[in-house]
C-alpha cells in the first residue's frame, strides 16, 4: 500500500508540471541605452594694444585710448587692436558698430563731432573710411576658434583724423578692397580739416565690435 501511494504521487506531480509548463512561459527582457552630454560654452573673448597709454578694464572687453588733444587737421594714428578668443567655442565676428558720446551738448562738441573722419581695417580690408556721423553698421566677415588652436586671434585698426591727415585707409571707401599698403591721406577730409566752430569740442568716439558663438 505504501509503495502504491509512492507511485500515485509522482504521477500527480509530473501531471502538475506539465499542466504549468502548457500555460506560462518565462519571458526575457533587456534595455541598451545611449547617453551622450552635452554642455554649453562660455565666451570669453578679450582685447589687447600696443598703444601707449591705453587702458583695459571689463575683463578686458574694453579698451580706452590715451586722451589727445588736437588741432585743426590731426590724426590718433591707426591704433591696432587685438582680439583674442579665450572662449571653450568658436566665435565669429558679426558686426562692427561706431558710435559717438558728446562732453556736454555744447555747439563746439556738435561741430566736431560733426567733421571727425574714421578709417577701419579689419585683416587688411577697408571695413570704412568716411565721416564718423555716417558710419553705420558695418559687418566683419570671419570665425575665431576655440582658444589655444590655430586662428584664435585677429586684429583690426581705427584711426580717427581730420584733413590731411596719414591713415591706413587712404583714399579707399569701398567696403572689402585692400587697404593701402602704407599710410596715405583721404581728399575727401579736405586739407583745412576741422573748422573754427570746433574749437574746445570734446567728443568720445567708440567702436563695439559684437560677437557670436
Amino acid at each position: 500500500m505504501k509503495l502504491n501511494k509512492i507511485a500515485m504521487t509522482g504521477v500527480m506531480s509530473l501531471a502538475g508540471l506539465g499542466l504549468v509548463g502548457a500555460g506560462a512561459h518565462a519571458v526575457f527582457t533587456q534595455n541598451t541605452q545611449s547617453t551622450q552630454q552635452i554642455t554649453a560654452g562660455t565666451m570669453n573673448v578679450q582685447l589687447s594694444t600696443p598703444a601707449v597709454g591705453a587702458t583695459l578694464s571689463n575683463s578686458n572687453q574694453t579698451l580706452t585710448f590715451a586722451l589727445s588733444t588736437v588741432g585743426s587737421t590731426f590724426t590718433t594714428g591707426d591704433e591696432l587692436v587685438n582680439i583674442t578668443n579665450y572662449s571653450n567655442i568658436p566665435v565669429s565676428e558679426i558686426v562692427s558698430t561706431p558710435s559717438d558720446t558728446y562732453n556736454g551738448a555744447s555747439t563746439a562738441a556738435t561741430a566736431f563731432a560733426g567733421e571727425v573722419y574714421m578709417c577701419e581695417v579689419s585683416s587688411g580690408e577697408v571695413i570704412y573710411n568716411g565721416l564718423l556721423s555716417a558710419a553705420g553698421v558695418q559687418g566683419i566677415a570671419g570665425t575665431l576658434n576655440a582658444y589655444p588652436t590655430s586662428g584664435d586671434t585677429d586684429n583690426y585698426i581705427v584711426n580717427f583724423y581730420a584733413g590731411a591727415a596719414l591713415q591706413a585707409c587712404g583714399a579707399v571707401t569701398a567696403v572689402g578692397a585692400a587697404a593701402p599698403g602704407a599710410d596715405a591721406v583721404n581728399p575727401a577730409a579736405g586739407t583745412l580739416g576741422l573748422d573754427t566752430t570746433a574749437q574746445g569740442g570734446v567728443i568720445n568716439p567708440t567702436l563695439t565690435v559684437s560677437y557670436s558663438g
